[in-house]
Order: structure tokens, then sequence, then C-alpha cells
């Protein structure tokens, strides 16, 4: 059943909304979506705008939870998904976030050939930050980004999903064509 602007509004916890809204995102993305890129953004780029906030930026909340911010890069510095998690915290008011992200980008784009080679890799991952000069730029951010993360609640930065979707309900909902 698709997410419904009534479903939104009568929904009173937000654990219960971001559950909803996830399930929605799941039903648009499955994971043989995902695993294919240009399936996912061709499916991300239909999406409303709230939930393709939220897909662009969900990735971004795994690796600030389990990694760190330069680790987030090792994984994932295409153009494209990058520009979804910027665009991502931006659209869901995590502005702080969304700079800190793009200072970062800023710093490792240069650098990006590097990182999709075999040249760096788990083992020298944070040796190389300190060869190419940035790794000191990062420990501010993280703890910055884990702050935030830590201050929103228990689901960090995915907390700001329900809080868009109660602000923006509209911008969440799939419309029939």
């Amino acid at each position: 059943m698709a997410l419904t602007i009534e479903a939104i509004e009568s929904v009173e916890s937000n654990e219960e909304l971001l559950e909803l809204l996830t399930d929605e995102l799941q039903q648009a993305l499955p994971d043989e979506v995902q695993e294919d890129r240009e399936r996912f953004h061709a499916a991300l780029a239909k999406l409303p705008r709230g939930l393709r906030a939220m897909a662009g930026m969900h990735f971004f909340s795994v690796s600030m939870t389990l990694d760190d911010l330069a680790w987030h890069f090792a994984n994932q510095n295409e153009v494209r998904d990058l520009t979804e998690t910027l665009n991502g915290l931006r659209e869901l008011e995590l502005t702080e976030i969304a700079s800190l992200f793009e200072k970062a980008w800023k710093l490792l784009e240069p650098h990006f050939e590097a990182l999709r080679s075999d040249q760096v890799n788990g083992e020298n991952f944070y040796d190389w930050l300190d060869e190419i000069g940035v790794a000191q730029h990062f420990a501010p951010m993280n703890e910055a980004i884990w702050d935030a993360s830590e201050k929103a609640g228990e689901y960090g930065l995915l907390e700001a999903w329900p809080v868009y979707a109660r602000k923006y309900p509209e911008r969440c909902i799939v419309t029939s064509p």
C-alpha cells in the first residue's frame, strides 16, 4: 500500500513514521535496483523530492554510524551518488552536515582516481589521507556529525526523515502518473 498524507499525519511516533518511510523506499528501490547503479539512479529520479532525499543520504547515514566521513568517500566516490547525498542532506534541512559533506568532497575530489584504484585500500587508507595532507581536516568534521547524530536521537541522521515528512508530507508521496 502506498504512503499517503493521511498516513503520515496519523502516525504518532517518529519510529513508526520512520518505518513507514523505510517501507516506502524499499518498495520503490528494492535490493535488486539498489545493486544496479544505473537502475537505482533512474528509479531515484522518479521519486518525489522528499523520498529521493532520504534515499540519497541513507548510505551516508550508515557510513557515519559504522565508520566516518573519510571512509564514506572511500566507499562512495561516484559523482552521481555524492550529488544525491549532498542534495538529500540539503533537502532534509541538515545544512550544517551538508556543508561538512561538501567540504570533505572538495578535499578528496582531486584524489578520486586514487580512491577508485587499487592504490588505496583498507589497510593503508588513513596513512594515505596523511600523505595527501587531508587527514587533520576529518576529525573535527567527524565529531560535528557524530554530535549532531547523537543529539538527533536513537536513529541518528535518519531522525531527520520523520521531521521532514511531518513538515512536508506532500513531498513524500508517490503519485500515480
